[in-house]
């Protein structure tokens, strides 16, 4: 059972072990206890049942080792790699079949870390090495692919001797702490003080030299748990168990293979054989930690990512660490068996055999990968690669796009300049300075897409701050890997640098389907790698299937909301703020014309509290109002929710004070949008109409001696065209023109589960509020200077009566009726519209807009 084995390499606040390992403690402590009291009663009827084990000597061991050299000398080499406490060798197994050359063999790596009181861990490397000198068709195949390094046990005074984890200086090998602490230096991967801990060193040492594709760990079960008292004749009972775990270890969850599907490999392989695993967190049903969690770390997984002895070879050589917990050695076997077959094979998504361990750089599954024709030569590759990829600057070109894929690597500091540029133009004239020629076909391709930049790992700045380091040029060549979403294209073409690639395994690319892609592996041999420091991945291709994107609402939805002539109509320029608040915001479309042009100022409805400036394409042809010569922008503002969380009182004064500054914004930009300022007519909807009505009537509430530019300019309107517009926001007025009118209460803070229920205490409360009712109200402003009036009830469905109910209150005619009253006798032209009302005239909101802002000379 692996676990921290002192204090000091816990993390903060978190044990190693949880509370469920101190109950496993207690449960082994009584085992013990029954299994070394003597046989009397029950105590004997336990012995009986779970006799003693053997206990493997050191002179077992070595003597098994040597037997191994002596009986499979085809296969077998034997070395001390260092001495251990009280000068007890370390030995190492190499075990492959000489007669095959080793260039394009794997490397797999076992030990045992924990070696000592977890014997469960040694004898089932020991089995595992049995098994690798038999006969079985998987165990030739291994030998004949692979040269397995084993190393059972690494700390031999705690398996023969002390049955502690720590060696004769406090060194536990596994977590790679001591004393004071850890042993090692994790930012040079070097040991503190190496003599103090021979068994690590020696380890080392093997990874050194043999930068192992895969390093396989085994832990397991023994007398870890058992006090000095408690050992007696330091002897394991037959059906002492523990729970075996697979590919990691329950006190660290960096301790793992960075594929799970490698460990599902091992646990399929083992469940086959009748052994299964638990899977961590997963079966525990809990997410990761991490600082943040700190507060619910009773609710996440109890391990941590810590930096244990088995880092070192994925640190230095990235080398894949895997580990597992054992209780029977034919389940480690099988586990076993399950990653070397991996390494036998060819991975799910890879075109050569061996393990997954090639990818050295990633970004957004784009990645660099190691070069080479054999196995020997993409180890050099990948280690070179990764211990230099720190210092790349990868990523693509954005946003990705069907039928193109790119990558692009820079490994030098004048490189990386080159790809500062935050502009397409500027990348293109620094691409001509590092390719020349060749750069056309780069730049034709970076023409050819709708892509907006180049997207990177690593900021602009620091690209421009890019120092070259003491590395040179790449000796081993280097690789790439693209993942197109198509099972199946035609027509690939791949370049590199502007260059054209020919399919070739050693100098070019493969294409291969693979794991639902198309996988394209771009090979650049050493003295290709040698010539540059800048490698730009460019590829063309169409997928046989060909996937939609985008989703569309409902039909009906579509026709409700005018989402076909929103589409048929992008704005020129959109989310256009004109605030600090992420609603104040506006669209606006430009009319073509080499002389400024009228707009329709557009404010949507909703009740200040729903809907957006999309709504537009429900009320008005924009499109038609663009052929006609006239421009559009239509306008988002802050709602009564927002009003309210932010104290305003009333809360009405945002929305309608948005409108206000939306149009000073618009009249301010009218030079740089070619808008005339003088023939701006405003339009909206419900609470919108109330919006462009309060603009059109009320005096100018422009500040002109304003430091705010925007400030200085005009409020006023030169027409009006609102659909069922609000007209007025005092109660008392609303229920003598409309008995049953219950609206405008949340335009002052009111709230209710109704508009009813909100509104008696607002009528109540009216005259507390008469100065804001009227500040707001555009009905109060009528005056003889007022512009031209449309109104539009459509759904008006009976002649407009004051003083009687009406279908929809909100919205009815009898609003528009009682306005124009207000400005008949004022001499401002006034045209009301309804359903049934036998007038001709404009019929709707558009026709209106387009007399008023027919296109003539521009104001001055």
């Amino acid at each position: 059972m692996t676990r921290d084995s002192n204090h000091d390499a816990r993390p903060p606040g978190r044990g190693a072990v949880s509370a469920r390992a101190g109950g496993a403690r207690r449960a082994l402590a009584a085992a013990a206890w029954l299994a070394l009291a003597p046989a009397t009663g029950r105590a004997a009827e336990v012995a009986t049942a779970y006799p003693p084990m053997h206990r493997l000597t050191q002179a077992e061991y070595e003597g098994t080792l040597r037997f191994w050299r002596q009986r499979h000398p085809q296969w077998v080499t034997l070395e001390a790699r260092g001495l251990s406490g009280r000068s007890l060798p370390v030995w190492l197994l190499r075990i492959t079949d000489r007669t095959v050359p080793d260039t394009d063999k794997q490397v797999c790596l076992v030990t045992a870390l924990h070696s000592g009181p977890e014997r469960s861990g040694t004898t089932g490397a020991l089995a595992l090495i049995e098994w690798l000198l038999g006969d079985d068709p998987d165990a030739v195949l291994t030998r004949r692919r692979q040269v397995v390094l084993a190393m059972p046990v690494v700390n031999p005074l705690a398996l023969f001797h002390t049955d502690r984890f720590r060696n004769d200086h406090k060194v536990d090998p596994y977590t790679g702490t001591g004393a004071a602490g850890k042993v090692w230096d994790v930012k040079s991967l070097t040991l503190l003080k190496p003599e103090e801990a021979p068994e690590l060193a020696a380890v080392v040492s093997v990874f050194d030299q043999y930068q192992p594709d895969v390093h396989l760990d085994l832990h397991g079960t023994g007398l870890q748990e058992y006090a000095p008292d408690q050992l007696g004749a330091r002897r394991m009972y037959h059906g002492q168990i523990m729970t075996e775990i697979t590919g990691s270890a329950y006190s660290n969850y960096a301790l793992r293979p960075w594929d799970w599907r490698v460990t599902e490999a091992m646990i399929a392989a083992g469940r086959e054989a009748g052994f299964p695993s638990d899977r961590f967190e997963a079966d525990a049903q809990r997410v990761f930690g991490g600082p943040e969690f700190a507060p619910l770390a009773k609710k996440t997984w109890s391990g941590s990512a810590l930096f244990y002895s088995a880092h070192y070879g994925y640190a230095k050589y990235h080398t894949m660490t895997a580990t597992l917990e054992v209780a029977w050695e034919q389940s480690a076997v099988a586990r076993a068996r399950g990653l070397l077959r991996i390494g036998n094979g060819i991975w799910l998504d890879e075109r050569t055999e061996g393990y997954p361990v090639n990818r050295v750089k990633s970004f957004v599954g784009h990645f660099v990968t190691a070069y080479g024709a054999t196995a020997a030569e993409r180890r050099r590759s990948r280690v070179e690669l990764w211990n230099r990829q720190a210092d790349f600057a990868v990523g693509f070109l954005y946003p990705q796009t069907v039928g193109r894929a790119s990558f692009v690597c820079a490994v030098t500091a004048d490189a990386k300049r080159a790809l500062a540029p935050a502009d397409l133009p500027g990348l293109r004239r620094n691409l001509r300075e590092q390719f020349g020629h060749a750069a056309g076909a780069l730049e034709r391709f970076l023409e050819a897409g709708p892509e907006i930049k180049l997207g990177l790992d690593t900021p602009a700045p620091a690209l421009l701050l890019a120092k070259d380091n003491d590395a040179g040029s790449l000796q081993h060549g280097i690789g790439f890997r693209l993942r197109l979403p198509a099972v199946e294209v035609r027509g690939l073409q791949v370049e590199l640098n502007g260059e054209g690639l020919a399919p070739s395994p050693t100098d070019g690319y493969e294409s291969w389907p693979a794991d639902g892609f198309t996988q394209v592996q771009i090979h650049v041999p050493p003295d290709r790698a040698r010539r540059t420091g800048l490698f730009f991945v460019t590829c063309r291709y169409e997928p046989v299937q060909q996937h939609r994107t985008g989703w569309m609402p409902p039909p009906e939805v579509q026709r409700e909301q005018g989402t076909a002539e929103a589409d048929a109509t992008p704005p020129t320029w959109s989310e256009v703020p004109y605030g600090p608040h992420f609603r104040q915001t506006l669209d606006f479309w430009q009319a073509s014309s080499a002389e400024p042009t009228p707009l329709v100022f557009y404010v949507h409805g909703g009740g200040w509290a729903a809907d957006d400036k999309s709504e537009i394409h429900r009320h008005l042809d924009v499109r038609a109002l663009l052929k006609a010569g006239i421009s559009v922008a239509a306008v988002n503002y802050r709602f009564l929710v927002d009003a309210h969380a932010a104290g305003v009182s009333p809360p009405v004064e945002w929305p309608l004070g948005d409108a206000r500054r939306a149009l000073q914004f618009v009249r301010a930009k009218a030079p740089e949008w070619k808008v005339d300022p003088a023939r701006i007519a405003g339009s909206g909807v419900s609470a919108g109409g109330c919006a462009v009505l309060w603009l059109a009537l009320h005096d100018d509430m422009a500040d002109p001696q304003g430091a705010d530019p925007i400030a200085r300019a005009s409020t006023r309107l030169a027409a009006v065209a609102a659909k069922s517009p609000v007209v007025s926001l005092d109660p008392q007025q609303l229920r003598e023109w409309i008995p049953n009118s219950v609206f405008g209460a949340h335009a002052f803070g009111y709230a209710g589960s109704s508009r009813a229920e909100s509104f008696a205490p607002f009528l109540a409360a009216r005259e507390a509020h008469l100065p804001q009712i009227r500040r707001f109200s555009p009905i109060e402003f009528a005056s003889r200077d007022d512009p031209p009036v449309f109104l539009e009830f459509p759904n008006q469905d009976k002649p407009p009566v004051p003083g009687e109910p009406q279908t929809d209150p909100t919205h009815s005619a009898v609003s528009g009726l009682m306005l124009a009253r207000a400005l008949q006798p004022l001499g401002v032209k006034v045209e009301l519209r309804y359903r049934g009302d036998g007038r001709t005239g404009h019929a709707n909101l558009q026709e209106a807009l387009v007399d008023f802002l027919r296109p003539g000379p521009a104001s001055p």
